[in-house]
């Protein structure tokens, strides 16, 4: 600043403020419209992302919500298949169990059945060799005895031939 007052025109510092304030003024004049439609332009640019970013938002929530409860949907299918797995495993469980005692009361049977079939046949094979033994017995009681009573029987069975034919 000079000695003169406030502002000289022959102080180049006044010149220098007057050519910032009429640039200035020019700018303020002329760039203020590209500026603000720049700004503008900005801005709708930045809203457009902010109102995608919520848009993007919005749907990945959407689509977290919707995997949650198929995940739930999931889990309780598997968990319906583990149990009906479990229950026919218990039926098949059962019904094995089941089949199983009635084959062996079934085995049981057959071999009681057996048993009792070779005892009788046990038994009958002993009646028919203690048959035998008596026959073989008699026999050689009856060779024995037979040629000292032969004469004897043998008028014996003639007289009753008459009583057997009548």
């Amino acid at each position: 600043m000079s000695k003169d007052g406030f502002l000289s025109l022959t102080d180049p510092h006044t010149w220098v403020l007057i050519a910032t304030i009429g640039f200035a003024f020019v700018i303020w004049k002329k760039g203020r419209a590209p500026l603000l439609a720049f700004l503008d332009a900005r801005t709708a640019k930045i809203k457009a992302a902010l109102d995608e970013a919520e848009r993007l938002r919005t749907e990945a929530q959407d689509l977290l919500a919707d995997m949650q409860r198929k995940h739930r949907d999931a889990i309780q299918t598997s968990q319906k298949i583990i149990d009906a797995a479990r229950e026919n495993a218990q039926r098949l469980q059962k019904d094995s169990e089941r089949k199983l005692e009635d084959a062996m009361k079934r085995r049981e049977a057959q071999l009681i059945e057996r048993i009792k079939r070779a005892e009788a046949s046990a038994l009958q094979e002993l009646r028919d060799q203690a048959a035998d033994i008596a026959a073989k017995s008699a026999e050689l009681l009856l060779q024995d005895a037979l040629p000292k009573r032969s004469s004897k029987l043998v008028d014996e069975a003639i007289a009753d031939i008459p009583a057997q034919a009548a």
